[in-house]
């Protein structure tokens, strides 16, 4: 489970690059998506960004509810003559001392939350979600410069980011029922997979063998070719049959004929069946 966890973690923080986010700006709540008319794009709308059916009840509304504190606290507010948005975090860290002490905590409740998700936050993840806290309260402390690095910094919207990116790789793993590592190409596969489950267990069934099925034991004739003892022989009762080397088979049997089929330096024994026919080669 935790080597699943950390394999998610890894490729959380690999997509954050390839897609292409902007953490500190990109809204984590909503997405703007086009309007078609006649197969042409005539406006846009704002709407809330989706959330994968794969994931558990729990995940879906911990990640609706992260998203949606992280843009009150970071980008709820336009202000006139401003060319950024703002939240409920930058009017807080303006009192001195005292906001941005209550601005950390804020931002801390927010990863708290994060945390409960199912299986937990990955180290990694976890671990980037505190520094960012940390840059953000370390920042604060500057009178009215940290508070305007802090409005364009916003560390709950890049918490919710990497939280976002992290469950949509969950999500894709239970789709696929299978996780890969990104640095180790390790692949582990998951038991179950399917809509509101998020199942994150390795699966425990068995490996299918690709070796050949050892002999089974039939009531033929025949000995063993080191000799001493009666060994596993066709059952030609059930049509199997054995092919050993021509030489081995004569030495085997005396000499004596015996019914067989040549198959290059092989032969096939055959022998008579239950009515008392001998068996087609």
């Amino acid at each position: 489970m935790n080597a699943i966890i950390s394999i998610l973690g890894k490729r959380a923080l690999k997509s954050l690059d390839t897609d292409k986010i902007k953490p500190n700006s990109d809204n984590p709540y909503e997405e703007r998506v086009p309007v078609y008319k006649n197969g042409q794009i005539v406006k846009y709308k704002t709407q809330e960004r989706p959330i994968p059916v794969e994931l558990s009840s729990n995940d879906q509304a911990i990640l609706k509810k992260v998203r949606k504190r992280a843009y009150k606290w970071d980008q709820g507010f336009r202000l006139c003559c401003f060319p950024m948005r703002v939240g409920w975090s930058f009017f807080i860290g303006l009192i001195p001392i005292i906001g941005d002490f209550a601005d950390a905590l804020m931002a801390l409740w927010l990863v708290k939350k994060a945390s409960k998700i199912d299986g937990g936050l990955p180290a990694t993840l976890y671990a980037k979600m505190i520094s960012n806290i940390v840059f953000d309260f370390a920042i604060g402390l500057i009178p009215i410069v940290g508070d305007l690095i802090d409005a364009v910094y916003r560390a709950n919207t890049r918490n919710a980011w990497l939280l976002h990116v992290y469950l949509m790789a969950k999500a894709e793993a239970v789709r696929n029922g299978k996780v890969s590592d990104p640095e180790t190409g390790e692949t582990i596969h998951l038991s179950g997979n399917g809509a509101g489950h998020g199942v994150l267990q390795p699966s425990t069934r068995p490996a299918q063998s690709t070796s050949a099925p050892e002999a089974t034991h039939g009531r033929g004739w025949g000995w063993n070719r080191g000799g001493g003892g009666r060994t596993a022989e066709p059952d030609l009762e059930s049509g199997i049959v054995e092919v050993r080397p021509e030489r081995e088979l004569r030495d085997n049997h005396g000499g004596r004929g015996t019914p067989e089929s040549k198959a290059g330096d092989k032969v096939v024994l055959v022998g008579p069946t239950r009515e008392g026919r001998g068996l087609d080669t």
